[in-house]
């Protein structure tokens, strides 16, 4: 056998073995994917029969980069703008009501903002692998439930301040305002975690 051949031969198990690990068919998706992830990106996935899916295995995570990219900057500029609020509504509860209308709109911001992030992260395509060892990113995913659910009733709880009776009042400002911090801490302390190298 001639060099010629033997390096075709070898360029060509290249080629068939990266296809293999980056491209090609969706059979190369990594076990122990999250359920929601298996649910829109596994083998018979919804955005595979809906023909939304890349082509290609290499296209998918190349997308997915995008799209977490995308979803870091959004949350941090999310995260900024909710420290702003949560000081606006600080002052509220000491009395000054100044900047109601402010904290009033800059709630739609980052409640918008949030949940456009939230989404970049949840509807990302497949990583490389998944792994079963205790990570920073494992903990922020974990924390990610804890701040979603706590930005999800945010809204419904500062609504419940403007419909409570006077009595009810003050109960409902100090619930707001805990889950409010709550959510906080958790979106800070996840935002870190995205950081962290393990």
């Amino acid at each position: 056998m001639t060099n010629d051949i033997k390096l075709s031969i070898i360029l060509f198990s290249l080629i068939i073995c990266t296809n293999t690990l980056i491209g090609g068919s969706p059979a190369n998706l990594p076990e122990n994917m999250p359920v929601h992830t298996k649910v829109l990106w596994g083998e018979n996935g919804v955005l595979r029969k809906l023909k939304l899916a890349p082509n290609t295995r290499q296209e998918e995570l190349q997308l997915r980069v995008k799209m977490l990219q995308l979803h870091q900057k959004i949350a941090l500029g999310s995260l900024g703008t909710f420290f702003y609020q949560s000081y606006l509504g600080k002052q509220l509860v000491d009395g000054n009501y100044e900047n109601l209308d402010r904290h009033s709109s800059l709630s739609k911001v980052v409640w918008s903002t949030y949940m456009v992030s939230a989404s970049l992260s949840y509807f990302a395509p497949p990583g490389l692998k998944y792994t079963q060892k205790f990570s920073s990113m494992k903990i922020h995913r974990l924390l990610s439930w804890i701040h979603f659910a706590g930005m999800a009733s945010i809204p419904i709880l500062g609504y419940n301040i403007g419909n409570s009776s006077p009595n009810e009042r003050n109960s409902a400002i100090e619930l707001h305002q805990n889950v409010a911090y709550a959510t906080l801490f958790t979106m800070s302390f996840s935002a870190l975690l995205s950081f962290l190298p393990y």
